[in-house]
């Protein structure tokens, strides 16, 4: 499935890059997109996910524990039946798209 495909609610998604670029620490990590928060000046389209492993660098006001905000761009849409959000990111080498 390519990740230039949209992401909508409910999606699987694999974390691809982050804030820190190819060091942040949660390339890799499965989440579900949960809810289109609006769009950042910088990063475009961000989504809030179910992301319990998720490390904060910045943690939003209202962003509650096990939710995390992405980029849609540091997100690779996942087919329906990908590993379940709960996973711990794997240690391996990602691309931004």
């Amino acid at each position: 499935m390519s990740s230039n495909q949209p992401i909508t609610t409910g999606d699987r998604c694999q974390v691809i890059w982050g804030a820190m670029g190819k060091d942040s620490p949660n390339i890799g990590l499965i989440v579900v997109a949960r809810q289109y928060v609006g769009d950042h000046s910088q990063h475009g389209r961000i989504w809030r996910c179910e992301a319990e492993y998720a490390h904060q660098i910045q943690p939003g006001v209202n962003v509650r524990p096990g939710m995390a905000d992405f980029a849609q761009a540091w997100l690779k849409k996942l087919p329906p039946d990908a590993t379940p959000a709960t996973t711990k990111p794997a240690a391996t080498e990602v691309d931004h798209p």
